[in-house]
């Protein structure tokens, strides 16, 4: 159940144009991950996901795929941490596409499994070890019902609602409108990747 009572697809999410607005409601937001589950897997075509979401008619999804940024903070996060030898085929893991997600998105709750906290509590503490104390966190909620893993359910600040209807090319629009915020968010963490990358030993570009 959503913090208000409702479950996380029956309303609406809100997008939010400015990147700091007042404080708000807590809107559900509905994630979908392509971005981090097609690029596991050379042959796109026949990854469950493309079928599941030709299927779906919901307003107001996210596709993944469609917000960049998310997947560059999550690589970014991954470069902070001391690089292995061999490299390993994935540099980034779970927390740090969480982590993404929460700081982007300015998700304040996370729908997960309880077998999942500890990927919520690793993503927090990397955002704490990047912001410091005054990183934005999520909390958990418990999940409904099971979700497919290419799926995220959360509850953010946002304020504009959307009145799309379903299908992939309304989530495609709906994403378009919230790449701003993303933007935004991520070059005001710029800074503080570069100052980590360099005491890291790596070099920022």
């Amino acid at each position: 159940m959503s913090p208000t009572g409702n479950r996380p697809f029956e309303n609406h999410i809100g997008i939010l144009t400015a990147p700091e607005p007042r404080r708000a409601e807590l809107k559900p937001i509905a994630l979908v991950c392509d971005g981090e589950c097609l690029g596991r897997r050379l042959d796109l075509s026949s990854h469950p996901l493309a079928g599941w979401l030709s299927r779906q008619r919901r307003s107001g999804w996210l596709l993944e795929s469609m917000l960049p940024e998310i997947r560059l903070l999550a690589m970014l996060l991954a470069a902070r941490r001391p690089r292995a030898r061999p490299t390993p085929p994935q540099l980034s893991d779970e927390a740090d596409w969480l982590a993404a997600r929460i700081y982007l998105l300015r998700l304040e709750k996370v729908e997960m499994a309880e077998t999942e906290n500890d990927v919520l509590a690793r993503a927090n503490d990397r955002l704490r070890e990047l912001c410091g104390a005054g990183a934005p966190q999520a909390a958990a909620c418990a999940a409904v019902s099971p979700q497919p893993v290419w799926l995220l359910a959360g509850w953010a600040p946002f304020q504009q609602a959307v009145r799309d209807v379903g299908s992939a090319a309304a989530m495609a629009a709906n994403s378009r409108r919230l790449r701003p915020q993303c933007r935004q968010r991520l070059d005001a963490l710029l800074p503080l990747l570069r100052a980590g990358a360099g005491r890291s030993g790596l070099q920022p570009r």
